[in-house]
Order: C-alpha cells, then sequence, then structure tokens
C-alpha cells in the first residue's frame, strides 16, 4: 500500500527524530488505522530498532527485544538479557553520544509479559534515559490503554511524554487519494470502511462499487469477511457476546434497556460490554443536542466497518458461506442507499467543523417531540460556535434534488432548540438542488447549500 497523507504527523515526528536530546513519544490509534506504516515512514533514514510486542512470556519478549536490537543495530547477536533493566541498560550505552529511535509498537503487550515495565520505564528515565539521544516510541491500537495506562495522571510515565500522536482515520479528500475513484464511489468508500486505510487500500476505483462489496464481504475469502470478529477476538475476551451486543445495535436497538430485554443480558453486563466497546472505539453514545437528561441516551455503532458489516453482511453469513449471494446483493442493493443516509452524516458534520466561520465548541443531532406538532422530529446536525451562534443541518442522500421544502423543513424543526443568537443553516446533498432553492440562497446570507464536490474542498 503506497504511503497516502499524514504530511502533519510525518513532518512532526521527523523533527522529534532530528531532535540532539531525548524525546519520548506515544502513538496510538485503532487497529489497521495506520500506526506502523506512519512510525516506519517517519524513521526511514534513522538508525532505528523496531520492535513489535505480541502476547507471549516475559522470557520470550526479552529474547524478542534482543533480536528486534540485533536486526535494527546489526550488533548483539546472541544476546540474552536478564530481565528489561538490562535491556534498557544496554540501549542507554548505544544512546548515549548518537541518536538512536527505539519503537516499541503495541505496548501494551510488552506491558502484559512483563508486568513491571511501565515502572522500569519511569526509573530509566528519570535516572538514565534523559542524558541520551534516544527517541523512545510507544505505540498502540488499544486507545484506552494508552491514554489513560500511559498518559493519564496515574500512569508512572504520566508527565514525561515530549509529545503525542493519535492517528485518525482518512478525511474523506485523503481516502479520494488512496482510493482514486469517483466522487459518489469515494462517500461509499468511506463510509463503508470509516476512512480505515488499509481498507480503503483493498477498493479499486476500476471496478464497479458492487463488485468491490461482493469481493471483499460477500465470499467466505473476502479480505473483510471475518475482519470484525478478528479485530474482536485481538481486543476482547468473550467476543460472541460482544457480537451480539453490536448486533442489535446495528438494527436499532440503541437503549440500555432495549439491549439487556432483547440480549437475555444483566444491565450490569451491558453496560460492561458498551463501556468496553467505547474504549476500543467501535461504539459511542449521545444526547440530543442541548440535552442533559441521562435518560435519553442512545448507543450506536461509531465505526463504519463494523456499522456495514452488522447490518448487510453477518446477517446472512449462512449464504455467504454456501457461496449463495446473488440474492442479497440484490437486497443490498436496493436497502444500501437508506443504510448510507447515516453515515453520510458523519461526513456532513465533519464538514461543518472544517468550513463554519467560527470554531465549533459543540456539535451533534436533535431528536425529540415537537409540542407544536406532537410529533417526533429529527436534525442531522446542530452546532453551536464559540459566540453561541447556531448551524442547524439537514443532510439527504438520495437521487432527487433538495429543494424549498427541505429549507422550510429544517427552520421550523430547528425552532425546537433554544438560542437567541445567529442561526444558520446547511443544506448537504448528494444530488445537487432545485433552482428555486439556489435563486433563494443568493439572497440568504444564512443558507449554505453543499453539494457532493464542496464536501472534497
Amino acid at each position: 500500500m503506497r504511503f497516502v497523507g499524514r504530511e502533519t504527523e510525518l513532518r512532526e515526528l521527523k523533527k522529534i527524530f532530528n531532535s540532539e536530546t531525548f524525546e519520548f513519544v506515544v502513538v496510538f490509534g485503532r487497529r489497521r488505522v495506520g500506526k506502523t506504516t506512519l512510525i516506519s515512514k517517519a524513521c526511514e533514514g534513522f538508525k532505528t530498532i523496531f520492535h513489535l510486542s505480541t502476547k507471549t512470556t516475559e522470557k520470550k519478549t526479552l529474547a524478542d527485544l534482543a533480536t528486534s536490537t540485533y536486526e535494527g543495530l546489526g550488533e548483539g547477536s546472541g544476546f540474552v538479557f536478564s530481565n528489561f533493566d538490562a535491556y534498557l541498560d544496554y540501549i542507554a550505552q548505544k544512546a548515549a553520544t548518537e541518536s538512536l529511535v527505539l519503537v516499541i509498537d503495541e505496548f501494551p503487550y510488552l506491558v502484559q509479559s512483563i508486568p513491571d515495565v511501565m515502572g522500569v520505564l519511569q526509573r530509566f528515565i528519570d535516572l538514565k534515559l534523559k542524558k541520551t539521544k534516544l527517541k523512545l516510541v510507544l505505540a498502540g491500537s488499544s486507545v484506552s490503554f494508552m491514554e489513560h495506562q500511559v498518559l493519564g495522571d496515574k500512569s508512572p510515565l504520566y508527565g514525561r511524554r515530549t509529545a503525542q500522536c493519535k492517528v485518525m482515520p482518512f478525511d474523506l479528500s485523503e481516502t479520494r487519494t488512496l482510493y482514486g475513484g469517483t466522487e459518489i464511489n469515494t462517500v461509499l468508500v468511506q463510509e463503508i470502511t470509516g476512512g480505515i486505510p488499509l481498507y480503503v487500500s483493498y477498493f479499486s476505483p476500476d471496478e464497479v462499487i458492487e463488485d468491490s462489496i461482493k469481493r471483499l464481504f460477500f465470499s467466505s475469502n473476502g479480505l473483510l469477511y471475518n475482519e470484525p470478529l478478528n479485530i474482536l477476538n485481538m481486543e476482547v475476551n468473550e467476543p460472541q457476546a460482544f457480537f451480539s451486543v453490536l448486533e442489535l445495535l446495528a438494527h436499532g436497538m440503541n437503549k440500555q434497556v432495549e439491549l439487556a430485554d432483547k440480549s437475555g443480558m444483566s444491565a450490569s453486563n451491558i453496560s460492561y460490554y458498551l463501556s468496553t466497546l467505547q474504549n476500543i472505539g467501535l461504539v459511542d453514545k449521545k444526547l440530543p443536542f442541548g440535552d442533559a437528561n441521562k435518560k435519553k441516551t442512545i448507543w450506536y455503532v461509531k465505526d463504519g466497518l463494523f456499522q456495514f458489516y452488522f447490518k448487510h453482511v453477518h446477517p446472512y453469513r449462512v449464504l455467504i458461506e454456501r457461496g449463495v449471494v446473488d440474492g442479497t446483493m440484490a437486497w443490498i442493493g436496493k436497502s444500501f442507499a437508506t443504510y448510507a443516509g447515516r453515515p453520510f452524516e458523519e461526513i456532513c458534520r465533519n464538514h461543518v467543523l472544517s468550513h463554519a466561520n467560527l470554531p465549533i465548541t459543540e456539535i451533534g443531532s436533535w431528536w425529540g417531540l415537537d409540542p407544536r406538532t406532537k410529533r417526533e422530529e429529527e436534525i442531522d446536525i446542530v452546532a453551536k460556535t464559540i459566540d453561541g451562534d447556531l448551524i442547524f443541518g439537514e443532510c439527504k442522500f438520495t437521487n432527487e434534488k433538495v429543494g424549498t421544502r427541505e429549507y422550510d423543513d429544517l427552520v421550523w424543526k430547528s425552532k425546537n432548540v433554544g438560542g437567541d443568537k445567529k442561526r444558520y443553516y446547511w443544506l448537504f446533498s448528494k444530488s445537487g438542488f432545485t433552482a428555486d432553492l439556489l435563486a433563494a440562497a443568493k439572497d440568504n446570507e444564512a443558507m449554505r447549500l453543499v453539494n457532493l464536490r464542496d464536501l472534497f474542498l
């Protein structure tokens, strides 16, 4: 896979590696997001030891560290380190007068095999490593572990890092650069993959998007057919229980009491599973914009791949295993447009964050009972700027142009959200806008129309 994007992160890491002093960098992000690729690219041209930790014993970990060190330095063959202290002593000597990059990837696995590793690192950083030219990079896919156990204020390493980098999924423009397809297909690929570079790289711009989906998901040998299960197997115990929760969420069961009822699990177990999935970055919870009533909290599948998988692939595993997929693909072709509307809102929300005239301090969606009509209403996007102005957004991923009716509906629904500052109305459309709405927008500074092409700017 060719290296795309990450210009800012790459520039910062190279600047750090060029430093003449000790540096301690923490890099984290969900699995497959491209941490290792980014770090490897940044290490080009620098003397580097790159160690990939695995789930194993302390003795095997120390032997693997010795092997990684020999591969990086070309010396030390046959070294045996009695403990992690001895290893860091050796590293301190090698970095005493010459810059050296030491990358420990999947650091949480190293902690599992050597439980006192963070305490040892703390002591060595304070007493020895700060006097060297070592560039220590700790990387991990367990976002919760890296944020709390490594960066958190109760960590032995707290306050010692000199830089940190949370590697995020690609945005729409980066996905298009890597994928190379049309605007509409890029939006679909972004929705399906969640912008994870490895998954994006599996899609070919020369292939009909439906054929790509069939090849990747609807074959027992497809590259993404078992990916969600593989991810869960790496992250959690009892993956099948987590699978059940994700499946229910993907099909609209979004409150804890509903999940407990439908799954037959206890409320405490559901709370644990949701919390764990949230820490991994696969699910999240939200309230209606401006509402603090926790009873209105709903949960949803945040990750694009998992949402698509549990909505469109997992229910048909029996047929896929038998190779009977044509009927399933035909059904998905009909239902996919409806599904695509939800992840399209996330793309539009990111556009608001990066294109508002003033910084956004709060963003979400609103839903609730309209007291004027006695009907449940929903607003796709509600955002507040730093000076209290409100932005309301409507997102339409349909084959019909958006017109004045949709604008009037958005203005009407927005009255359910309190606020006395300026109000702006953004309409997003896959298929463009009617002539009437385009004409109205010319004389209305509060209205902004955003078509598919605008999302890439």
